[in-house]
């Protein structure tokens, strides 16, 4: 038998637990702080997994984070898949949300970049993917999720 240990933080696992659906999950974490001075792939290899290979990376606003993590972790799904009850816990989803950019400290961001794993994802995308690299404070934070079936 295979014990695992969840370190994630409680607020994690919670706005996991209010997303769960019908064939539908999902999944976030935050990495860090880790060193800003490393390059995005050694940082991945150190923290996510061994296996990170990044495909692509893009600068992007606080703003455009903050706007695409609340628009995938809200998606209705279809009558297939998709959190149930959405609409019934928005306000605590909103919340919890929120609760995660601040750990990536998306809100102080001097610098942040979207990518793509090519490899490696410490999750199974299905339906919708982020991951953010978020430089702030001289630290640095690995803002990821996903959902799957």
């Amino acid at each position: 038998m295979k014990i695992t240990r969840d370190d994630r933080p409680e607020d994690f696992l919670r706005l996991e637990q209010l997303l769960y659906g019908n064939n539908y999950c999902v999944w976030v974490n935050v990495y860090g702080p880790l060193d800003a001075s490393q390059s995005l792939a050694d940082a991945l290899t150190h923290a996510v997994s061994r296996d990170s290979v990044v495909g692509g990376a893009k600068d992007v606003s606080v703003s455009e984070v903050q706007e695409q993590v609340m628009e995938l972790l809200l998606h209705p799904g279809d009558e297939g898949s998709g959190p149930v009850d959405l609409a019934t816990k928005l306000d605590e989803i909103t919340l919890l949300a929120e609760k995660l950019m601040q750990t990536a400290h998306v809100h102080e961001a001097d610098d942040i970049k979207a990518f793509w794993f090519k490899k490696g994802h410490p999750a199974y995308p299905v339906f919708w993917e982020f991951a953010y690299d978020v430089h702030a404070q001289g630290k640095r934070w690995i803002l990821v999720g996903s959902s799957s079936d």
